[in-house]
């Protein structure tokens, strides 16, 4: 295999920085995306664990989370937003489920939803930003020890079956 470099749906303006355009605002990202290609000549892409938290799990727990605060426990979505340390205007997106909802993660990780359930209860009666971030990366940390996690990985990833990497030995159910 040989690592070459990728630019998915970005223009390269200078060596190490991608832009990628919006309707109203440019954002710029230091970095360049790698894919892997193999014998075959298919370009496969160098996807990280921490990438699918990023892109999936945090998104379905913010999510669910800003619908429970609001449902649940009638909160004002600017309260809401205040509590969380994020955007009235993400609540917003969250409660009309035009962003965050990803149903595969919900489907594959039912215990999402008691936790969520769990820290919106601990956030309506006051728990501090802090605590709110060591108990999310506590449970995200954790899911990323399961061996579930580690299979949905490899179907994302188009990652190698026998994969090793984040588990030498076998992990947990």
């Amino acid at each position: 295999m040989r690592i070459v470099p990728s630019i998915e749906n970005a223009i390269l303006h200078k060596p190490g920085i991608i832009e990628r355009r919006r309707k109203r605002d440019t954002v710029k990202y230091r970095v360049i995306l790698y894919s892997l290609r193999s014998q075959t000549g298919r370009a496969r892409r160098m996807l990280q664990p921490q990438e699918l938290v990023v892109a999936r799990l945090l998104p379905t727990i913010r999510a669910r989370l800003a619908r429970e605060l609001l449902h649940t426990y009638k909160k004002k979505q600017v309260d809401v937003a205040r509590s969380m340390g994020i955007t009235q205007a993400a609540v917003s997106h969250y409660n009309t489920q035009s962003r965050g909802v990803d149903q595969e993660m919900l489907r594959l990780f039912p215990e999402i939803k008691p936790f969520v359930h769990e820290l919106s209860e601990q956030i309506a009666h006051g728990m501090t930003l802090s605590d709110q971030i060591a108990s999310v990366n506590e449970f995200c940390s954790g899911l990323m020890l399961t061996a579930r996690f580690c299979e949905y990985h490899k179907s994302m990833g188009d990652i190698d079956p026998h994969c090793t990497a984040c588990f030498p030995s076998p992990p947990r159910p």
